[in-house]
């Protein structure tokens, strides 16, 4: 019976090929668990928090998101759009609240940080509720596909107070479809 052997000096190349496939088949998972990364979920919580206060609010869009922010090109990031805003009577400061996406389904709620932006024609519209300035309540959060498994997630608003913690949050009429291949936003059905 004939024996195959590998030369001695060979087999330095087969192991540093063989460890260099494994890194491509491994890396991007590490990469994704141990590198901080947009759109990955500041808390997971076993529950949603129960409905309290007046959020006036409208979620618009789930568009993909990269670091040049809005790309028509499919990606891992999404930016979920809209604007909201506390509504609990004259002389509401808008900016005394931290505001966070929270994406719920029948097992966590993730929590996710909403980024203001200018969005002018809101103020505009609700400028006789005497809000103070509503001209930031436009928001985006992006979430990554990945901080998701496949499911629908319905999509909360939370205000939370910067100083003494207090907090409002409501159910929107809207929600999220994460499938193998992206996320879509989509109305609840009743």
């Amino acid at each position: 019976m004939t024996r195959f052997a590998i030369p001695a000096s060979k087999l330095g190349h087969i192991m540093l090929w063989l460890i260099a496939a494994l890194y491509l088949l491994v890396s991007p998972s590490i990469y994704y668990h141990l590198f901080p990364q947009e759109g990955k979920p500041l808390e997971v919580w076993k529950q949603q928090p129960k409905e309290k206060g007046n959020i006036r609010y409208n979620v618009e869009d789930c568009k993909f998101w990269s670091e040049d922010r809005v790309s028509y090109e499919e990606g891992e990031t999404y930016a979920l759009w809209g604007w909201a805003f506390l509504d609990t009577g004259p002389g509401t400061m808008q900016t005394d609240f931290d505001r966070f996406v929270v994406l719920y389904d029948d097992v966590n709620a993730y929590v996710f940080p909403m980024q203001d932006y200018r969005r002018p024609g809101v103020q505009d519209r609700f400028k006789d509720l005497g809000l103070g300035d509503l001209t930031y309540s436009g928001f985006y959060s992006v979430i990554s596909r990945n901080a998701l498994a496949v499911g629908k997630y319905g999509i909360g608003l939370l205000f939370k107070h910067k100083q003494d913690g207090t907090s409002h949050y409501i159910q929107t009429s809207k929600m999220l479809v994460r499938s193998p291949n992206h996320l879509s936003l989509e109305r609840k059905s009743k």
